[in-house]
C-alpha cells in the first residue's frame, strides 16, 4: 500500500517520520525499564550483601562477647584485684586534684586560696613561697639527707658510748661516759687510753679536801690546782670538756696515734724520761685507744 492509500485508510496524511519517532520512543522506554530493573537488582544485591555481613558481624560480636565473659569469669581472681587497684588509684587522683587548691585545668572546683604545696596535677612554678611538700624533689632530698645525717650521728654516738662503757664500766670514769661519747671517736679514744695509763680510770687521781678532782689524765692546765700543779675540776663534764678540748687540738694538728701523743707524757722533749718508759707509756695507752679508734 502506498503512502496515499495509507493516508486514505488511516483518515489523514501518513507521516513516515511520525512512525519512526514512535518506534524510537518505544525503544527508549524499553532501555529505561531495563536500566531501572538492573539498578533495582543491583540494590537488592547490595542489600543482601549488607544483610549477610551484618549477620556475620553480629555472630562474631556475640562470639567475642561470650568468649570475653568466659575469659573474665575464669580469670576473675586476676582481674578483680587489678580493677579494684585501678579504682582506688582513680579515687586518690581525683581526691588529690580536688583538694589541691591550686589554679589548674585538672581542678575546676571554686577554690580561692592557694596552698604552697604541690600535689598531683598542680603547677606551682609561678607561685611564691617555699615548697614543703613531700612530693617536691628538692625538699624530699634535703629531708632524706637530714634524716640520714641525724640517724648516722645517733648511730655513731650510740656505738661510741657502748665502746667506752665496755672499758670504763665499774670505774670512777663511768660518770664521764655520756660526756666522752659526745666527742669525736679519735678524741674519745685518747681520753680513755690516757686515763687508763695515768690513773687506772680514776682510781689513782688528785683529790682536794677529800673531794675527787676528776683529773684522770695527769692534766696540768691551770685553774684550780692541787699539789704538783694538777688541775682540779668541779665536775666530770668540766673535766672531759677541758681535757677533751686539749686533745682535740692535738688531733686536729695531725696526732693520730699514741706514739704521736707521747708529748702528753714528755712535754717538749722525752730526753729525760728513758726510752723504756716512753715505750711503756705508748703501749699502755694503745691498749684501749685502738679498742675504740679501730671503728673510725
Amino acid at each position: 500500500m502506498g503512502n496515499f492509500g495509507k493516508s486514505t485508510f488511516y483518515g489523514g496524511i501518513y507521516a513516515k517520520d511520525q512512525h519512526q519517532n514512535q518506534e524510537i520512543g518505544q525503544n527508549c522506554d524499553r532501555r529505561g525499564k531495563f536500566r531501572f530493573q538492573r539498578a533495582v537488582l543491583k540494590l537488592q544485591g547490595m542489600r543482601e550483601f549488607a544483610k549477610n555481613n551484618w549477620q556475620k558481624e553480629k555472630k562474631l560480636s556475640i562470639s567475642i562477647k561470650n568468649n570475653l565473659k568466659s575469659h573474665l569469669w575464669e580469670k576473675q581472681d586476676l582481674y578483680l584485684p587489678v580493677l579494684i587497684a585501678a579504682l582506688i588509684l582513680s579515687l586518690v587522683f581525683v581526691s588529690k586534684t580536688a583538694f589541691s587548691k591550686t589554679v589548674d585545668s585538672t581542678n575546676n572546683l571554686p577554690i580561692n586560696d592557694n596552698y604552697k604545696v604541690r600535689l598531683i596535677g598542680t603547677d606551682l612554678k609561678n607561685q611564691e613561697g617555699k615548697l614543703c611538700s613531700p612530693e617536691n624533689d628538692e625538699y624530699r632530698k634535703n629531708l632524706a639527707n637530714a634524716e640520714l645525717k641525724a640517724k648516722t650521728g645517733e648511730d655513731k654516738k650510740d656505738l661510741l658510748k657502748k665502746d667506752v662503757e665496755k672499758i670504763v664500766k665499774g670505774t670512777p670514769m663511768a660518770a664521764m661516759i655520756e660526756s666522752i661519747s659526745e666527742k669525736p671517736r679519735p678524741v674519745a679514744a685518747f681520753i680513755v687510753g690516757i686515763a687508763m695509763k695515768e690513773s687506772k680510770f680514776g682510781v689513782y687521781s688528785p683529790k682536794k679536801n677529800g673531794r675527787d678532782c676528776y683529773n684522770y689524765w695527769g692534766f696540768k692546765g691551770g685553774g684550780t690546782t692541787v699539789a704538783g700543779g694538777y688541775s682540779c675540776f668541779n665536775s666530770p663534764e668540766q673535766a672531759v670538756e677541758k681535757v677533751g678540748g686539749k686533745i682535740e687540738k692535738l688531733v686536729n694538728r695531725g696526732v693520730k696515734s699514741p706514739a704521736q701523743m707521747v708529748s702528753w707524757k714528755c712535754g717538749s722533749s722525752c730526753a729525760g724520761h728513758g726510752a723504756e718508759n716512753v715505750r711503756k707509756w705508748i703501749s699502755d695507752v694503745a691498749i684501749n685507744f685502738y679498742k675504740i679508734d679501730s671503728r673510725s
